[in-house]
């Protein structure tokens, strides 16, 4: 009787030593995997010391998952413009047609709604491979120069703006053009039509809610 007795404190001072150092106090532990035992209903199995505030936990629906809070954080936003050549300008010029300020004006009011968040305004002149190397530098830099131009007198931030005539450096539709084996110059230069243009690229900062753990 006095052996038994001794055997049952053991295993009693054994269980609360092992309750003391669980990975889940308060619940039935499995020391190989540290995970909390489970009946054949997917049941937590909770020891007689459970103490649902102080040991419950969210995976046996003891304890309310933490819920994220959303935060307002200020995001770098790109929008890519691109403007046909043939619509902005003459054939060969680098003057802004009259439609083409009509065109630009919604685009004006966009960038100066912006204001302080309003980060830089990239643009950047191509041609067609037609003419020399030199020449189609000139042309898409005077281009994008115009419409910077148009874009600082109507009220954008001068310091904000660049520009910068590339040439012929992104004629990606030559050789597909080429490839057509079109019969006629016109229908060569109506096919390569998108390689004549100015893109425009806006750098902007927007806020956005972000969930904070």
């Amino acid at each position: 009787m006095i052996k038994q007795l001794k055997v049952s404190a053991l295993l009693a001072a054994l269980m609360v030593s092992s309750s003391a150092f669980a990975a889940y106090p308060g619940y039935l532990n499995d020391p190989a995997s540290e995970s909390i035992v489970r009946n054949n209903y997917n049941e937590c199995w909770r020891t007689s010391s459970f103490d649902k505030a102080k040991d419950g936990v969210v995976q046996c629906g003891d304890r309310e998952a933490v819920k994220a809070v959303a935060a307002p954080v200020m995001v770098l936003v790109q929008e890519k413009i691109s403007l046909s050549a043939d619509v902005f300008f003459n054939f060969a010029k680098a003057t802004l047609k009259p439609e083409a300020k009509e065109e630009l004006g919604p685009l004006v009011e966009k960038l100066k709604a912006n204001g302080d968040k309003l980060r830089s305004v990239e643009l950047a002149g191509y041609t067609d491979f037609y003419g020399s190397d030199k020449y189609n530098l000139k042309l898409s830099q005077e281009r994008a120069d115009a419409v910077k131009t148009f874009l600082v007198d109507n009220g954008v931030a001068a310091e904000k703006v660049t520009a910068v005539g590339k040439g012929k450096a992104d004629d990606g539709l030559t050789q597909e053009c080429k490839a057509k084996k079109l019969k006629t110059q016109k229908e060569m230069k109506e096919c390569v039509a998108g390689d004549r243009r100015v893109d425009i690229t806006i750098n902007a900062v927007k806020e956005q809610m972000v969930e904070q753990k």
